[in-house]
């Protein structure tokens, strides 16, 4: 292993150093925009564009002369766009750069009949970008993610992937943190997984990918950190976007959505609503040994189908109010109301071994859970100057309600189809209510020759979850002793942090610390238990870059971070998955904290190669038990390990042909655990890695294809095998003539490869499991957009009292 991490950083390097090699090649284009009237141009955008692909290259603007000048261009060919309010756009012939300056004539733009209009941009938004340490999927206008959920958009993202229980990983690891523009949703699991896969994907811009933090960030996250962006409008006037999708994969399911925007002056209006049906069935064998000294082995072979149905509504309404030229307002509402039922029919035969039977288990689960969130956010932006400086006040109210019960039924027969004994029947119902209260003002300023950032936060959440549990009893529903717990969850964390950068030529340097003192109090009511926490930690946090050129940057950042336990871990009592399998809860994990290394190098603005290490101690695993009596087995999370997982991922566009673009998003990731698990010692260490090809193919002006491929090799997870998996989707795009609709015809998993296998034996546990998750689906989404679609674009000037002190 030591010698294939030496050989991924030499790559690495070699790589960095045939880089620096290219930069005596680069090339300028320079040139003069003038009127009609041989007057020159002011505050002309310009942008360089690749030939084929038309990609965004490079930016800049034209000076009081009309004079332009776009520097470091990399060998190849491209195209120069012209773009002013009240002036039709200018495109260039080809131009062929080797090094060389370019002087281009002059060029003098015609106006348009109105003198203030739509603004056209030609050059296609990359799929992938880098920028401040991000990677970022923007699916706005992507053909595969159109019609989709939340989780399945983000599955998408560089490096993202999703586990058997639909949990999200970053680099192959556990232990996101998922926000939404910028906010916690204080949720993980279980809990998440239903959020996202109640809201509509369709709301989606980009997603931001990020294994690196500053103070400012939350230190949640022992990974990093994914944040969803939400489309937002910006449009002068009244307009609105309708989308219709409806899809089948095992059974039929659609959503369709309406936003709405009204925007006069300073004020903008905004709302929107969507409700989507989701079905989805899950088909699962799993093969489990237990071998006993008392009863002899027992072999549980199993048999399960469960159907899934989600009716989500979501909906939000909000304003943002322009106060004064410096102070801007926001008030918004959201809530999401989600009724899931489930079905899940199974067949268990058991015996000494597999094939031969001693008794069979048929077993009944019906499950309905309503999931509720409502939120109010206020946000206040106040601009100190027009340097940067500005003062941030955000208040957030967050409430969860869910309701799950849960009908069990099961007959045990003997191989001869006769009762072995009488029916069983049990319930549960577990109503869970969170309420989260966060506040928070963020301070900016420049300071000296730099840039100082400071604020507080506070946080407060109690989660009350009273489960009971009941079973059928000679016609009579009786509490079941030891099965049902009141349990009550409070956590309070008040942070604070500062962060100071500047630039030391080609070089800066940020550095900070954030400190974030937690206090929680897990109750169980029933079990007249109290576990009380109070500690105080720091999190420091470093990053530095170096710019050889524009086109060739290195970074390097550290960060310490924590990820703290879900709630429903903490809770004692077991939570049932069937008659044999449960999951029980520890009131004394505790969190998880992480360093985290990262080697950033970017090439060109658009390849990005990264190398990581992210070291966990007192990581919270998966630890297994069983009973060789009953034959129960069960999973509890516990802090027994230490993990070091390094990674090395490369993000590189490419350009086939004149229609043909693509991204490739590749991760390589070696991960090693070492600590006690399942009554026994592991030491153990696996390389695994993910790749995601996706190919966009333009036809013409309105007809383009999306092609993407997926591979994630096998891996050692703790003690736990996942096996190789692979996937390929293909859609198309269709602009109608008005350019206000579109039609999408999207195919996902089509070869059905996308399985879930997982595997294990370790010490006495010996088990595997094979999962389909109903990937496989046909989808056909229609967008049609309503009102004023021209952008207003207003010049302001921004000669201010302290750029005049500046200067």
């Amino acid at each position: 292993m030591k010698k294939t991490s030496t050989n991924l950083i030499l790559s690495f390097f070699v790589l960095l150093l045939m880089s620096f090699g290219a930069r005596a090649q680069q090339g300028e284009i320079k040139g003069t925009v003038r009127n009609e009237k041989n007057g020159p141009l002011t505050n002309v955008t310009i942008y360089l564009l690749t030939a084929k692909a038309e990609a965004i290259i490079k930016t800049g603007i034209s000076d009081q002369e009309g004079e332009y000048h776009i520097k470091n261009i990399p060998n190849g060919a491209f195209i120069i766009q012209l773009s002013s309010v009240g002036y039709e756009p200018y495109k260039s012939d080809t131009l062929k750069i080797n090094g060389q300056s370019v002087v281009l004539d002059d060029v003098h733009l015609l106006p348009q009949s109105q003198t203030i209009g739509t603004v056209t941009v030609e050059g296609r938004v990359p799929l992938v970008q880098q920028r401040d340490g991000k990677l970022i999927l923007n699916v706005e206008n992507s053909t595969l993610a159109a019609g989709n959920n939340a989780l399945e958009v983000l599955q998408r993202a560089p490096g993202v992937s999703v586990d058997k229980d639909e949990n999200l990983q970053l680099m192959g690891q556990q232990g996101v943190n998922v926000t939404i523009d910028g906010r916690q949703t204080f949720m993980s699991g279980e809990q998440l997984a239903t959020f996202l896969k109640a809201m509509n994907g369709d709301q989606i811009k980009s997603v931001e990918v990020s294994t690196v933090r500053s103070a400012k960030d939350d230190a949640e996250g022992s990974v990093g950190t994914i944040n969803i962006v939400l489309k937002k409008n910006r449009l002068e006037g009244f307009n609105g976007t309708f989308i219709a999708s409806a899809a089948h994969g095992e059974h039929p399911r659609g959503n369709s959505s309406l936003t709405l925007n009204y925007k006069k002056n300073n004020t903008t209006l905004f709302g929107s609503y969507g409700f989507t049906r989701n079905k989805r069935q899950f088909d699962l064998d799993l093969e489990r040994t237990i071998p006993s000294e008392k009863v002899g082995d027992r072999v549980f072979d199993q048999e399960a189908g469960l159907v899934e149905t989600n009716n989500s509504h979501n909906y939000k309404i909000g304003i943002e109010q322009k106060t004064s030229e410096r102070n801007t307002m926001l008030l918004q509402f959201s809530g999401d109301n989600d009724d899931e039922r489930s079905l899940n029919v199974s067949e268990t035969n058991i015996g000494p071994s597999l094939g031969v039977i001693d008794s069979i288990l048929k077993a009944n689960t019906s499950s309905k859970t309503p999931f509720n969130k409502y939120s109010v956010n206020f946000n206040n932006e106040y601009r100190l100057d027009t340097l940067g400086g500005k003062l941030t006040l955000d208040f957030d109210w967050s409430a969860f309600r869910n309701n799950s019960d849960i009908n069990y039924a099961f007959e045990t027969y003997r191989p001869d189809g006769s009762l072995f004994y009488p029916i069983e029947e049990w319930r549960t119902g577990m109503p869970v209510d969170i309420d989260i209260y966060v506040g928070k003002v963020d301070f900016m300023k420049n300071l000296g020759k730099g840039k100082f950032e400071s604020g507080i936060k506070y946080s407060r959440v109690k989660s009350d979850n009273n489960l009971t549990f009941e079973e059928l009893i000679n016609s009579i529903w009786q509490d079941t002793s030891g099965r049902s717990n009141h349990f009550v969850y409070t956590e309070q964390i008040a942070a604070a942090y500062v962060d100071y950068s500047r630039m030391f030529g080609k070089a800066s340097l940020k550095v900070g610390v954030r400190a974030e003192h937690t206090s929680s109090d897990a109750n169980s009511i029933t079990g007249n238990t109290v576990n009380k926490r109070n500690y105080l930690d720091f999190f420091p946090s470093l990053s530095s870059s170096y710019t050889f050129s524009e086109n060739h940057i290195l970074s390097f950042s550290y960060a310490r971070k924590i990820s703290r336990p879900n709630y429903r871990y903490l809770n004692p009592m077991p939570y049932y998955i069937d008659k044999f399998t449960y999951m029980l809860g520890n009131p004394y994990l505790t969190p998880e904290y992480t360093n985290g290394f990262t080697l950033n190098y970017t090439l060109y603005k658009m390849f990005n190669v990264s190398l990581g290490t992210d070291i966990t101690n007192d990581a919270m695993v998966e630890s297994l038990g069983q009973d060789t009596v009953s034959g129960a087995s069960w999973i509890k999370r516990e802090n027994l390990a230490k993990t070091v997982t390094s990674y090395l991922n490369l993000n590189a566009p490419a350009q086939i042909g004149k229609f043909w673009t693509m991204n490739n998003n590749l991760t390589g990731i070696y991960m090693h655990f070492k600590g006690p698990i399942a009554g026994d010692y592991a030491n153990l260490g696996s390389v695994f890695f993910q790749g995601r090809s996706t190919n966009n193919f333009k036809i013409n002006q309105r007809f383009s294809a999306e092609l993407s491929v997926n591979y994630n090799s096998s891996f050692l997870y703790n003690v736990y095998k996942i096996h190789a998996r692979w996937g390929t989707d293909l859609g198309v795009n269709y602009n109608f003539k008005n350019q206000r609709s579109s039609l999408k015809l999207a195919g996902t998993d089509i070869f059905r490869t996308q399985k879930n296998n997982v595997s294990t034996n370790f010490g006495n546990f010996n088990s595997q499991f094979q999962q389909y998750n109903d990937n496989r689906v046909i989808r056909l989404t229609y967008t049609y957009k309503f009102g004023n679609l021209k952008q207003q674009i207003k010049r302001t000037n921004m000669d201010s009292d302290e750029k005049s002190r500046a200067m």
